[in-house]
């Protein structure tokens, strides 16, 4: 644990007093208080050469093993190259390692990413001639019909062979080389599902021309321009923030959250990774300047949960934008209760600083402000005048107590990280595993602010390449409005369940009037077949067909394959259509056709998570 509190009497009156305070900074200002004297602070988590040169070694043994996915490989490789200090061997060597498997992979670009790592990293000469080697074959793998850059390559190796007869002198590459060739496999076929946009908005940053802004009861949603069919794209754009599960830190990129094989790591700090060279540009400029020196800290404690993780990144970001924590207070105290999102220049982006500040948010009155998650911002903030300049200089705890002249400062940053964590516990949407637990990716969409909520929504969204779509899930008429899910949909819970979510939100005693909730429609376990309902039997006939092509699709969806998945998007889409088409009630085929469809996108994540 990161604290030791004080129990009893003095914890039953501070909990008394945090339930009486009605602001974030006055109910911050009590925990700090009870515990802030009680707060325990790990040291900084550095980059070594022991632990990289351990990771390494894990990675060696995985690799000659082979027992494992080479995924597991890469990801001790990754590991060791994350801890290895700049400028290092161990560095030079871990990408020169990780190059192999991903050779092995026939991850033949990212290969030849690795190579030229290594070699600027200052790969040993006794070693360059294999790892020249391995250059050539990978361009021979990218380009059979292209001489030029395998003889170069090629050319390299032999310059440096004799510093590698020194060490194995019985070495022939002249041997080696053709059977290597005879051995080449052809590069892995990656496919990749990329959602587009048919046409653009002119005014909705990301959005697509089916969709428009509009106006009821002083509340901005959008609405739909023409009709639009299922799994057409109406918003494509990357989300304000997001972040990999910690299962995935060290196969994800930080920042943009694509998957990565062929990562590079902070200079700085050995916890995070990311897909390029731009990434890792980007995040330090917006958030992990900051970040960087608190992340390791965060990640420190067995569990910590992602939601403060995402906070860090969101509070860095936003200091950095308003150009310190005084001029994001500012910021904060300029917003009116309700007020819309901003346009700059004519244009809505929802993903600007500005706009994310005016989401809604758990109010310090609410039940989710809780006095544990108090206790866990007092934890942060402690670390933030530890580790960082935010209150001018690195403080101590004992001297951050003792300071009255930061004291101010220390409870301006409580009120804004418990606001922000309001703000996100609110507005944070999730992807999870269809077959385990595992939380993939949190993210925060400030487009869902302009969506109505519903119970029975005919939008989704889903993860791709870095940015989240919103689809049609179902067919929407010209005029309708956007609807999207609150907590979650009427075919998996029920209106009672719903309601207990959704009621932690809003005090009104009915919290959510659309119609699946004021019909009180089933979950999928209770709805009817359309067989029961009184339709034509034309209509039956084909709403069967549909239902045995839908058990086909089921296999190919267990299965994972992206390329027979894709094939089968259309199907799908249309299938969907047909039945909303020919059945406007509630019935066990829309649901199992709702539930193969968010299967669908979730398999499309799912399947690059492992290498075999």
């Amino acid at each position: 644990m990161y604290f030791n509190l004080p129990s009893g009497d003095t914890e039953i009156i501070a909990e008394r007093q945090f339930s009486q305070k009605t602001t974030f900074k006055d109910k911050f200002e009590v925990v700090w208080n009870f515990a802030a004297s009680n707060i325990e602070t790990h040291g900084k988590v550095d980059k070594t050469i022991g632990d990289s040169i351990q990771w390494r070694t894990i990675g060696n043994n995985l690799y000659v093993k082979n027992n494992d996915s080479l995924s597991k490989s890469i990801e001790a490789y990754t590991k060791s190259i994350a801890f290895a200090p700049v400028g290092s061997s161990e560095l030079s060597l871990a990408y020169a390692n990780r190059s192999a498997v991903l050779f092995k992979a026939r991850l033949y670009q990212d290969c030849l990413l690795d190579i030229e790592r290594a070699l600027k990293s200052g790969y040993p000469d006794k070693l360059k001639t294999k790892l020249f080697l391995r250059q050539s074959l990978c361009f021979k793998a990218l380009k059979p019909t292209s001489g030029l850059e395998p003889c170069i390559s090629m050319a390299n190796a032999m310059q440096w062979l004799p510093n590698l007869k020194k060490i194995n002198p019985k070495y022939d590459i002249i041997k080696e080389y053709p059977k290597l060739i005879d051995q080449l496999e052809k590069p892995r076929d990656i496919i990749k599902f990329s959602p587009q946009i048919k046409k653009k908005n002119s005014i909705i940053a990301g959005g697509s021309d089916a969709i428009k802004l509009k106006k009821n009861n002083d509340k901005q949603h959008i609405v739909a321009t023409r009709d639009i069919k299922s799994g057409e794209f109406i918003y494509i754009s990357e989300p304000f923030a997001q972040l990999t599960c910690n299962e995935l830190r060290y196969i994800s990129c930080w920042h943009c959250c694509r998957q990565t094989w062929a990562s590079v790591p902070c200079d700085e700090c050995p916890n995070v990774v990311f897909c390029s060279q731009q990434c890792k540009e980007k995040a330090w400029n917006e958030y992990h300047n900051i970040e960087c020196l608190v992340l390791g800290q965060l990640l420190k404690p067995n569990k910590i949960y992602l939601q403060y993780l995402l906070l860090l990144k969101i509070v860095s970001k936003a200091i950095n934008s308003a150009g310190g924590l005084i001029g994001l207070k500012k910021k904060i105290d300029n917003i009116k209760e309700d007020d819309e999102m901003i346009f700059t220049n004519g244009i809505l982006d929802v993903n600007t600083i500005d706009n994310f500040n005016r989401l809604d948010y758990f109010k310090a009155t609410s039940t989710e402000c809780t006095f544990d998650i108090a206790i866990t911002v007092v934890w942060i903030v402690t670390i933030f005048g530890k580790m960082t300049n935010i209150f001018g200089k690195k403080t101590s705890l004992k001297d951050l107590i003792k300071d009255k002249s930061k004291y101010k400062k220390i409870l301006i940053l409580g009120e804004l990280i418990l606001r922000y964590t309001m703000i996100i516990n609110r507005n944070a949407q999730f992807l999870q595993g269809e077959e385990n637990d595992l939380v993939w990716l949190h993210v925060n969409i400030p487009f869902c602010k302009i969506i109505k909520k519903s119970c029975d929504p005919n939008v989704y969204w889903v993860f791709s390449d870095s940015k989240v779509g919103f689809y049609a899930s179902k067919p929407i008429k010209q005029g309708e409005p956007i609807l999207l899910n609150v907590v979650s949909s009427y075919h998996l819970t029920t209106k009672v369940d719903r309601y207990t979510v959704i009621g932690l939100t809003n005090d009104d005693p009915v919290p959510c009037k659309c119609t699946a909730c004021v019909e009180n429609w089933p979950t999928i376990d209770f709805l009817p077949s359309f067989q029961s309902l009184r339709l034509p039997i034309r209509i039956k006939e084909e709403m069967s067909r549909i239902m045995l092509k839908l058990e086909v699709i089921k296999t190919i969806l267990c299965n994972g394959d992206t390329r027979k998945l894709l094939t089968i998007k259309d199907s799908l889409h249309r299938m969907n259509d047909k039945i909303h088409q020919y059945i406007t009630r509630p019935c066990i085929e829309k649901s199992k056709l709702h539930l193969a469809l968010r299967g669908f996108y979730c398999k499309l994540l799912e399947v690059h998570h492992t290498l075999e």
